[in-house]
């Protein structure tokens, strides 16, 4: 903690000594933009400290108690210290001391990109070609901007690049305070906006200041940062996953940029996964004295970011999963061993509140239905409501039993269901026990069908494989809705073929992802429902 600056007497003047906040000089207040110009012209690493910080008597390095995340982006900085803050990278005596001073951080940390050309994805804004964001970071500039897309895509990484190469390549140097909308106040913004405005006419430096769930911040709030966005007191960087048009001010998104990140594709988050599996060997043969290293071919790869859904960091830390659990595994490892690391952590279990019985007995009621043998159901009916089981919990299996087993055989069976469930809720047993057995009965002599139940099942497990990347394909933007005017400018239902402005509201217009048509050799598998209510085999224990 430094002392107070001092105040120097000189004839009838008095002026107030304040520290240099580049080289920590005592010099006159009104010479310090003097200074500061002779200062700031060498090549040595600038790592100025908050002189607003000194005067509050703090030390800028420090951690704000409101939670605030400050960080300083210095010209020669290359590395990320303590997993969150740019700095100027630290001299190791050996790759030992550095992995062992990020072993402990998650792995989405430890590969964290130091540099942009490190940065994998969103090429459509970074691109040298045509990157409508290269072009600012080819300049060293800054715009306030919102950074629009799903978990895991890389906004937080993004907007500390981008940071730290501006100050690098730029005209001004940038600081960057991160914080979030959950937890970042009215107070707190403020003293922000007030530490900005002093750093910059003492030091030229600018702020720019990253919210995470921008989206959170009320209409007061999202106000309170429009006049120092526009008069350039900070540079606002805000991440969000929800649609801004529909979440911030239409005030705030005129001041800002908006940049709409992709999820990566499977090669893009292949190659982060990659670094990952590298970095971890590392760890493993110097840190963690794991002699074996871990070994996973592409197709391996391909799965782990099949079910990470398009989240890079969920991915990472499947990834992590598998390195823990096959650090004795002295071989490549294939889909199926991985399939079983990866499942050891999902418990499956069934809604059971009085022992096995009650899963036994409605299990019994079930495929008796479905087996069309209303005197076998009629008794496990009569056995549940006799053993107190709660009826409403009867009806609502029921409710299911007209979906997945009758189907659309006969759509008549799902509101007499919905219609004995209303039964129970309004007159209770033992008045409702006979809507139960009528309802029972008549599902048991009610045709089958399992067409649409085999469909959505199938359905259901392609898209929790994510296959062909039916999870995590954008929905095309020629169907996209597109009710506000940024929604229009990105191309949202342009296109678009409404039907019944059609002949028989025929229309050539294809409604799934390209990425998914793409994948998909045989688009056959694309139709789920294939037109036969039952199975084809014959039981021999049938007698004729």
């Amino acid at each position: 903690m430094q002392k107070r600056d001092a105040i120097m007497a000189t004839g009838n003047n008095v002026e107030q000594i304040i520290s240099c906040p580049v080289c920590n000089k005592k010099v006159g207040y009104s010479m310090i933009n003097e200074h500061l110009d002779t200062c700031t012209s060498n090549d040595k690493p600038r790592t100025m400290t908050s002189v607003l910080g000194r005067k509050r008597g703090r030390e800028s390095q420090s951690a704000p108690s409101n939670g605030v995340n400050t960080q300083t982006v210095t010209s020669s900085s290359s590395s990320l210290e303590s997993g969150n803050r740019f700095a100027k990278k630290p001299q190791f005596d050996s790759e030992y001391q550095w992995l062992q001073k990020i072993s402990h951080l998650p792995l989405s940390e430890k590969v964290r990109p130091r540099e942009i050309k490190e940065y994998v994805g969103q090429q459509h804004i970074l691109s040298q070609e045509g990157g409508t964001l290269s072009k600012y970071i080819r300049q060293g500039v800054i715009p306030s901007m919102v950074l629009w897309g799903p978990p895991g895509v890389g906004k937080t990484t993004l907007a500390r690049l981008l940071t730290k190469t501006a100050s690098v390549h730029g005209k001004y140097q940038y600081t960057m305070i991160e914080t979030s909308a959950t937890k970042a106040n009215t107070q707190e913004l403020r003293s922000i906006f007030d530490k900005s405005k002093n750093d910059f006419h003492l030091t030229k430096r600018r702020t720019v200041l990253f919210i995470d769930e921008i989206h959170r911040f009320n209409k007061g709030q999202q106000d309170l940062l429009l006049p120092y966005v526009e008069n350039g007191d900070i540079v606002l960087i805000g991440a969000t996953t929800e649609n801004p048009s529909f979440q911030l001010n239409n005030a705030l998104i005129s001041r800002c940029h908006v940049f709409v990140l992709e999820q990566l594709s499977t090669n893009e988050t292949c190659i982060v996964l990659s670094r990952g599996v590298a970095l971890l060997n590392k760890c493993r043969r110097n840190v963690w004295g794991v002699d074996i290293p871990l070994k996973l071919p592409r197709s391996v790869l391909e799965y782990i970011v099949d079910l990470s859904v398009g989240d890079t960091r969920r991915a990472l830390n499947l990834l992590e999963m598998v390195e823990i659990s096959s650090r004795s595994i002295d071989k490549e490892l294939d889909r199926n061993d991985v399939k079983k690391m990866v499942g050891q952590n999902d418990i499956n279990t069934y809604y059971d509140t009085s022992g096995d019985n009650h899963y036994d007995t409605i299990s019994a009621f079930h495929k008796s239905v479905r087996g069309s043998n209303e005197n076998a159901s009629l008794f496990y009916l009569a056995r549940m409501i006799h053993g107190g089981e709660d009826p409403l919990y009867i009806a609502r299996r029921m409710i299911r039993i007209a979906s997945e087993d009758i189907g659309l055989a006969d759509n008549s069976q799902l509101p007499l269901s919905v219609a004995a469930y209303e039964t129970v809720m309004k007159i209770g047993l033992p008045e409702a026990d006979l809507a139960l057995a009528q309802c029972c009965v008549s599902l048991c002599r009610a045709p089958k069908s399992v067409e649409l139940y085999r469909g959505w099942k199938r359905l259901k497990s392609m898209i929790g494989e994510n296959k062909y990347s039916m999870a995590s394909s954008g929905i095309p933007l020629h169907i996209r809705n597109a009710p506000t005017r940024l929604m229009e400018e990105l191309g949202y239902s342009e296109g678009y073929k409404y039907n019944p402005d059609y002949v028989d509201g025929k229309v050539r217009q294809e409604y799934f992802p390209q990425e998914v048509l793409e994948q998909c050799s045989d688009l056959s598998e694309l139709e789920f429902l294939d037109g036969q209510p039952l199975g084809t085999k014959t039981d021999s224990d049938l007698k004729y």
